[in-house]
């Protein structure tokens, strides 16, 4: 199976990147938001031969992967936010507008520091993680982690480490980041203990976190270790929504790395999609150096929250759909991210719009956030197509970068939504992705973007396996 370079294990390491970043103050570097932040268990799954269940292809997770931000004036703030204009046809071919929010960020990766944090690893230790099967299971998937995350704590950090099983225990009290003798020993005694009641783990493990809150650390952030396989106690997505949204507001923030191909997307989407919340899914060794290589110390360094995108229109069109938006467990669509947070790659956020007259396309675009440090922002930025001529695929972007993201939205909507059809039978599935495909295509070999072929290969594999009649689920059987 053809796989995404830009995917972490093909991602140079931040010191060798440091060199292309641009400057304080330029917006150079990236943002993402929350949510799911890779498509790894779909892209293993297919890789494997079976079709990947709807809820492990999100939008969301399609854009984290690549970058797509906005050119732009340089900003003054954490958090850049840009906006762009489009007009091509949707999914069921009749003309739209499109809107694309770039997120990138001022940050110099070159003298970035991590603020202090208090990290509670939580480690699932329950039968499904493999903890004594070697190299390769869930379980040792976590101890490589951990191991490569433990040398770049400080002093001035706090880590403490929750396993949970058929019971729950703290074999690491708080201590400071410095004591890595004492860390990697307790990371060594880890062993397999039971079922998976990880609802008892989170709960010792935001006691934890309320307590450090309380004793005046700004930072605190739970990092689950687990394959989202509950099986006593919660077990629900909306059960971990309350779980997750009542720790958030007591500002403690939850990172969700979800090891091996059982995962429970579900789950895992929706604790992931609270405040403070992301989550990554790893099934390989190569994909834990990766993200070890890739996304720290950004997974732990949220720079916005509360984000809210509005659309004013002046009444000549309408919001269609909202593409990129962590929506959770529920999956209603709306125009808000809970958390932004600092990423190798710019994000993006995108909206479609409708209306009987797209050669007049203009919009304001209305922004909102609230920083790290608890201050409001808003900014509103007018867009206008200004008369711009289509080509003769009945297209014009503003920007190549809203060209890229509105191709990446439709198609990954098209896998997800096929994915779900495929339930009940292949045509259904077929009869969907067949067509969007071809558009796909299309798309890619017009804009010539490098990012997008491996994309299109994807998007075949999994046509080819509705063909094939090939299994659905994950490797688990859930």
């Amino acid at each position: 199976m053809r796989r995404l370079l830009a995917i972490s294990t093909a991602i140079s390491i931040l010191a060798a990147a440091c060199g292309d970043m641009g400057g304080a103050g330029s917006g150079d570097f990236g943002a993402t938001v929350g949510g799911v932040k890779d498509l790894h268990l779909a892209r293993d799954l297919i890789a494997r031969g079976q079709v990947p269940p709807a809820a492990a292809i999100l939008v969301e997770a399609m854009f984290a992967e690549h970058d797509l931000g906005l050119a732009g004036p340089p900003c003054a703030d954490t958090l850049c936010l840009r906006g762009a204009l489009g007009v091509a046809p949707g999914s069921d071919d009749q003309p739209r507008g499109w809107i694309q929010v770039g997120l990138s960020s001022t940050i110099d990766p070159a003298t970035y520091v991590r603020p202090a944090t208090t990290f509670i690893y939580t480690v699932d230790v329950s039968g499904s993680m493999g903890w004594d099967y070697g190299p390769g299971s869930p379980g040792e998937l976590s101890r490589r982690l951990m191991r490569g995350l433990v040398p770049a704590l400080t002093a001035g950090d706090e880590l403490a480490i929750v396993t949970y099983g058929s019971t729950v225990a703290t074999p690491l009290p708080p201590i400071a980041g410095d004591q890595q003798l004492a860390i990697q020993r307790a990371i060594d005694g880890l062993h397999e203990g039971g079922s998976t009641n990880m609802e008892a783990g989170l709960r010792r493990a935001y006691e934890l976190g309320r307590a450090a809150r309380a004793a005046g650390r700004a930072n605190v952030r739970i990092v689950l270790f687990t394959d989202t396989q509950p099986n006593v106690g919660a077990t629900t997505p909306t059960e971990f929504d309350q779980l997750v949204t009542a720790g958030a507001a007591s500002g403690v923030g939850m990172t969700v790395l979800a090891l091996g191909l059982g995962i429970g997307p579900e789950v895992l989407q929706s604790i992931a999609s609270q405040r403070g919340g992301n989550a990554f899914s790893m099934g390989t060794t190569a994909e834990v150096d990766g993200f070890l290589a890739d996304e720290a110390p950004w997974f732990a360094a949220p720079i916005a929250y509360a984000l809210r995108v509005g659309v004013r229109t002046g009444g000549a069109f309408g919001i269609d759909t909202p593409y990129g938006f962590p929506v959770g467990f529920a999956e209603d669509p709306t125009m808000k991210a809970e958390s932004v947070f600092l990423s190798r790659r710019k994000g993006a956020l995108l909206v479609s719009l409708v209306g009987d007259d797209l050669g007049a396309l203009a919009a304001d675009l209305d922004l909102t956030y609230v920083d790290a440090a608890g201050a409001q922002h808003s900014q509103t930025i007018p867009l206008a197509r200004g008369g711009a001529p289509l080509d003769d695929r009945g297209q014009w972007f503003a920007q190549e970068a809203t060209a890229r993201t509105t191709a990446l939205a439709l198609i990954t909507t098209a896998m997800h939504d096929a994915c779900a059809a495929y339930v009940y039978g292949p045509a259904g599935a077929i009869a969907i992705l067949r067509p969007a495909l071809a558009r796909f295509e299309a798309d890619a070999a017009a804009l010539g973007a490098p990012d997008l072929p491996v994309e299109v290969d994807l998007a075949q594999d999994l046509l080819r396996l509705f063909e094939l009649g090939a299994p659905q689920g994950t490797l688990y059987g859930s």
